[in-house]
């Protein structure tokens, strides 16, 4: 059973109007990744290599590449530096897998983010809801509007939890 009581993890899926192998590089180039998720970015895109990026002001996740198989598919290991989110660095795994949509110039993007705790699994969902919105906009050529990490992951999953307290 996964952390969320589902027995399933953490799906997102969405529609990309670009190549997979651009899309794959949205991943692995640290100026394509903070394009549409984050400030700063430190990234050795290779097995056991460095996947760290500042999200929010000193709001940092951290992990390490798991595998990197270009155009197809990306895994890493994820978590938060901050001891405010309770996802220690490196303690879950976002696959990302990359489907041919549209005769190479589509994308289907895949994401699963495995291991996540009960009181991690809407910070998160809501999280990659918004910033896979943000990397389809880049993507495609689009402005991705506001970056929805203005306030730090920790502000948000307060947000959720008052959410969830309510009667």
């Amino acid at each position: 059973m996964s952390a969320d009581g589902s027995g399933r993890p953490l799906v997102r899926e969405v529609h990309i109007a670009a190549p997979r192998e651009m899309v794959h590089r949205y991943f692995t180039d640290p100026d394509r990744l903070v394009a549409w998720i984050g400030i700063t970015a430190e990234l050795e895109p290779r097995p056991d290599g460095t996947f760290r990026f500042e999200v929010a002001p000193g709001e940092f996740c951290s992990g390490r590449y798991i595998e990197v198989d270009p155009p197809r598919r990306v895994v890493f290991t994820w978590g938060w530096e901050s001891p405010a989110i309770p996802v220690p660095p490196g303690s879950t795994r976002v696959e990302v897998d990359l489907h041919d949509a549209g005769g190479g110039e589509a994308t289907r993007l895949v994401l699963t983010h495995h291991g996540l705790r009960a009181d991690a699994y809407d910070l998160h969902d809501d999280g990659w809801r918004s910033f896979l919105a943000r990397l389809r906009a880049v993507a495609e050529g689009r402005d991705p509007g506001p970056d929805p990490a203005t306030r730090t992951p920790a502000e948000a999953l307060d947000d959720i939890r008052r959410t969830q307290a309510r009667p």
